[in-house]
């Protein structure tokens, strides 16, 4: 089989399509033949040195796949995608049979894969952790990131508003993912942007992976909820 290996750290010149032996799943692990791998932040911190649980050198990045599991012939050809924790960019990986779920359906296996890390992380914090409804105002920094879109899309289908912060080259396609309110935080503050937006209300639920601690706490309405997350920057 072949993986996309690191050797050392750095930028992509670093990577390498390498050979090696087929993966043998162990007890209780299933295996995929791979169709698509995500590439995420999480692979560009760990490519440079700046991710706590990096795969040691030589190592295979990738956190997120989809495809078919081969292995064991009972599951052969269902269609799943799995949370890697590294090791997904290759055309094996072995995971805890718990890992995978099954594919949706009318998906591509490209866009299938890049859900176990961005829109699971922005529906956890979104649904489960902020109890998201109809009506309700959420900031999101970062929004043009993997789960600044995500977040988006879900305020979309639920019907709350989106308010986020990105450079102005991307607000137009932010606008067709469905952002209510786009801020370009290189020339305007956010903080009384959002105030304004709202009436001086605030937001319910703030997503911060950018460090902006306190000037987001200060953005939330009464009861609202403030999401950390992500490593881009610090608190």
């Amino acid at each position: 089989m072949r993986q996309v290996v690191i050797t050392r750290r750095g930028g992509p010149e670093v990577l390498e399509v390498r050979e090696a032996p087929d993966l043998k799943p162990a007890p209780g692990q299933v295996r995929i033949r791979v169709r698509a791998a995500g590439v995420n932040f999480a692979d560009v911190m760990a490519r440079v040195g700046m991710y706590p649980d990096a795969p040691p050198l030589p190592g295979v990045l990738g956190y997120e796949v989809s495809g078919e599991i081969d292995l064991p012939i009972d599951r052969a050809g269902e269609k799943v995608i799995a949370l890697t924790r590294f090791g997904g960019q290759s055309e094996m990986v072995c995971v805890p049979a718990g890992a995978v779920i099954p594919m949706p359906s009318g998906l591509s296996f490209a866009e299938a894969a890049s859900i176990p890390v961005v829109w699971l992380t922005a529906w956890h914090m979104l649904v489960e952790l902020g109890n998201l409804r109809r009506g309700h105002v959420v900031l999101i920094h970062a929004a043009a990131g993997g789960v600044g879109t995500a977040a988006v899309q879900i305020c979309r289908k639920f019907g709350a508003t989106s308010i986020g912060t990105a450079s102005s080259g991307k607000h137009e396609r932010l606008r067709e993912l469905g952002l209510s309110h786009a801020i370009d935080y290189r020339k305007l503050d956010f903080e009384p942007e959002v105030k304004r937006i709202t009436g001086g209300r605030g937001v319910d639920i703030a997503l911060d992976a950018v460090g902006t601690f306190r000037k987001s706490f200060r953005c939330l309405a009464p009861v609202g909820r403030l999401m950390m997350y992500g490593a881009s920057a610090t608190v």
